[in-house]
């Protein structure tokens, strides 16, 4: 009967593949290597990106709220205190709010001026309107002219009738007529 070491037979086992897989594995080492190194960068890349593109937000929104005062050209202060965020406000605001001529849109102080967003709305809803206006005009007055040319050659076929008293090939319907 043979008397095995279980436990050095295991550890001969894997002493084996280790030497098979790493003893002439330069190209499996290499392949690893790369393959961490690829993680590691793709790793880095993401969160540094991430990290990046988070610093930049708070630079930009920190920007536009960073309080600031406007100097004259002998450096003092000018004004009140102010942000950029409160300056583009006040620009924007004071665009729409501009009071403009109602027939061109350009500014004006007289007193039937309104607001730049009343002349827009305004304009965009009048061409609108006049779109559909003429549209309508144009539906209506092709229906018309069907109307009136219907009429109109009832009529006229009354009258011929009555002037003719011979029947011709369109009384007969033997011909199609022009109308």
């Amino acid at each position: 009967m043979l008397n095995l070491n279980e436990d050095a037979l295991k550890a001969a086992i894997v002493k084996d593949a280790a030497e098979q897989l790493l003893g002439d594995g330069d190209d499996l080492s290499m392949l690893v290597t790369k393959e961490v190194r690829a993680r590691v960068d793709r790793i880095f890349a993401d969160t540094a990106g991430a990290q990046i593109q988070a610093a930049i937000d708070e630079a930009i929104q920190t920007g536009f709220d960073r309080e600031y005062q406007r100097v004259t050209a002998f450096g003092h202060p000018d004004g009140e205190k102010t942000s950029i965020r409160a300056e583009l406000e006040k620009i924007v605001s004071g665009y729409w709010q501009t009071k403009v001529d109602p027939r061109s849109g350009t500014p004006s102080q007289s007193y039937n001026a309104v607001t730049r967003a009343e002349y827009l709305m305004t304009t965009i809803c009048a061409k609108d309107f006049t779109e559909t206006m003429k549209q309508s005009a144009l539906s209506v007055t092709g229906a018309l002219k069907d109307g009136l040319r219907n009429q109109l050659a009832l009529v006229m076929d009354e009258i011929l009738n009555d002037l003719f008293r011979v029947k011709s090939l369109q009384d007969q319907g033997k011909v199609k007529k022009p109308f």
